[in-house]
């Protein structure tokens, strides 16, 4: 009996430093959250989130990465058979195989990704972080020559639909994909990556939406013109509305290409802090995009009219996200709804809510309200 009363102010304290608080004393649920996100059809067109209330490390380990998939994944057996077709307006074409590539020089960036259709649908969990490695495609380039002709580059991947009448292909600008940190990505967190990441080659573009992240890459094709392939001017497409040139006041909707991931701000956990005295629950989460270094991020709890700041966890890694924390000290019980915004170096703000002057389903950059309940 006295070794199980010593024993036992022992045993709590360890449960409670350990993961089991994860599951017996875990994060708060988010009110709003979907109970099944996840959505695949018959042609394996695979959309699985990452649970955001599962956020506790900077880097997303491989299996918790986000998946946005639009067709099936391409059967590769054996990666030293892999080649990338470098075609078009280029001096001397090259089929570039696996092994080659591997033994370019190779450069590793920290990499936020984002779908461009991330939304409270998908409970905000279509973004994850991870570490890439992989060749600049600038040296590619380079090594095969670009005629003065050259003005775009179109990236194909080996994935197509069941049927094999479509795939999918995305094009950057030559000044876009000369950018040092535009990768072919062999490695996801040092290790080759998932089938279901593209293995065993895919194109990073840091600081843009993920469509523009092709996997399976088996063709570069370098043209003389823009690209209107489908997944460039048919899908990943808002409407803008603008005034129609030469009439005056009238204003038209016009498509607005999905490119760049503006700053954006998100709450991913709420959670009770045992570890400090009184009642205190730490809400914590990620801010990412912006092209620019981030300034702040300032919280508010309705009911309240100040934004407070929140504390930065910085790092020196341009396009991956920052994660933050702020202490929130005696809520009262009941529900609580909770905002955060971002601010990137530049002085861009996240915007309070979407311009009526947009519509479509992408980009979805506006403060997000989390609701929580208390009890």
């Amino acid at each position: 009996m006295l070794s199980g009363g010593i024993a036992l102010p022992f045993a709590l304290q360890a449960l409670l430093d350990s993961e089991v608080q994860g599951t017996v004393l875990g994060p708060i649920p988010f009110l709003d959250d979907r109970a099944n996100p996840n959505t695949i059809t018959e042609d394996a067109d695979t959309i699985i989130p990452f649970d955001l209330t599962r956020l506790k490390s900077w880097v997303t380990p491989e299996d918790k990465f986000y998946i946005r998939n639009h067709f099936p994944i391409p059967k590769v057996s054996n990666a030293s058979d892999w080649n990338i077709s470098v075609n078009g307006h280029v001096k001397h074409k090259q089929r570039l195989l696996f092994g080659e590539l591997q033994a370019l020089p190779h450069v590793e960036h920290f990499v936020t990704l984002e779908c461009a259709g991330n939304s409270k649908r998908r409970n905000h969990g279509l973004v994850s972080n991870a570490k890439w490695s992989g060749v600049p495609v600038s040296v590619i380039l380079e090594n095969v020559g670009l005629k003065s002709t050259a003005t775009h580059v179109v990236f194909r991947g080996k994935d197509s639909s069941a049927a094999g009448g479509d795939s999918f292909a995305r094009s950057l600008s030559i000044s876009e994909v000369m950018r040092p940190e535009v990768i072919l990505a062999t490695k996801m967190n040092d290790k080759p990556l998932p089938p279901e990441h593209g293995f065993p080659v895919r194109l990073i573009v840091p600081g843009w939406y993920g469509m523009a992240h092709v996997k399976w890459l088996d063709e570069i094709e370098v043209i003389d013109r823009p690209f209107h392939g489908k997944y460039q001017t048919t899908f990943y497409v808002n409407q803008l509305k603008s005034s129609v040139e030469g009439l005056g006041s009238e204003e038209a909707w016009r498509p607005s290409l999905i490119t760049k991931i503006p700053v954006k701000s998100l709450i991913a956990r709420v959670q009770r802090n045992y570890h400090k005295v009184g009642n205190v629950y730490q809400i914590s989460g990620a801010v990412w995009g912006g092209h620019s270094p981030i300034r702040s991020v300032y919280i508010k709890i309705k009911g309240s009219s100040d934004w407070s700041p929140v504390v930065l966890k910085s790092h020196n890694h341009l396009f991956a996200w920052t994660l933050w924390s702020y202490e929130w000290r005696d809520p009262t019980l009941g529900n609580h709804s909770l905002l955060s915004r971002g601010i990137d170096g530049k002085g861009l703000h996240q915007p309070a809510r979407r311009s009526s002057r947009v519509r479509g389903p992408y980009e979805n950059v506006e403060i997000v309200t989390r609701r929580v309940n208390i009890s």
